[in-house]
């Protein structure tokens, strides 16, 4: 499903970003991606969803290697990514309905299929009653479920999850983790989560990845303990 082979990233300002990253990930897994400020978790997070290309390497998910695709054939590889930001990036003039609806209008569904799916996914997240609500009239976690089910509405075969308890408080955060092994174990989406959370980690434990000034430095099985000076 995803695989990164001997990936390095050095950006043009002399960054040195990742070295030598070798990892897989199989279809309908869900991995935790962690690190400090600077390791390197978002320069992956950008190589897999192609906004940047490995310096060397090779980075392949859903069978394409990512770094040798055109920029007018991106947009149609990221049909097969879904993307959840920790600042919901929601736009704020349109409804909950809208939000969503209109990751499938870029994607030119049909009308009747965009409101069938948005129907759908806004139940799976919860949101039934919230279709007419503006994001203003929303709480954080209110908000970041519409993110998700926007990022899930093409039935995406890998879902990126970029800090997205990262403003909310535990209870919400707890809703959210929930909602995102709903997602995995019901509909066999593979789900990368970067997070700074451990104690969430450590809570619901799947398999985690460990980045370091760039490094892979541990890649600990589901259900293993990750210590806080990881």
């Amino acid at each position: 499903m995803i695989e990164c082979t001997h990936v390095y990233k050095r950006y043009k300002n002399g960054t040195n970003a990742l070295y030598d990253i070798n990892c897989s990930v199989d279809q309908g897994e869900f991995v935790y991606i962690i690190g400090p400020t600077g390791s390197g978790k978002s320069t992956l997070i950008k190589l897999l969803d192609g906004e940047e290309t490995p310096t060397k390497g090779a980075v392949r998910v859903v069978g394409i290697n990512v770094g040798k695709l055109r920029s007018s054939q991106v947009p149609i590889y990221r049909r097969n990514i879904g993307v959840v930001f920790q600042d919901y990036r929601l736009l704020p003039t349109k409804t909950v309905f809208e939000n969503i609806s209109y990751a499938l209008e870029v994607i030119n569904m049909k009308r009747k299929q965009i409101r069938k799916r948005t129907e759908q996914v806004m139940e799976i997240v919860g949101l039934n009653e919230k279709g007419n609500a503006f994001p203003r009239e929303l709480s954080g976690g209110q908000q970041q479920r519409v993110a998700i089910a926007r990022a899930i509405a093409n039935r995406p075969k890998v879902l990126i999850a970029d800090e997205p308890t990262g403003n909310l408080d535990p209870g919400k955060s707890d809703e959210i983790m929930e909602l995102l092994e709903k997602i995995n174990q019901t509909y066999g989406t593979t789900i990368l989560m970067v997070t700074h959370d451990l104690m969430l980690v450590n809570k619901y434990r799947r398999r985690t990845i460990v980045l370091e000034n760039g490094h892979i430095v541990a890649d600990l099985p589901e259900g293993g303990y990750v210590r806080h000076d990881q």
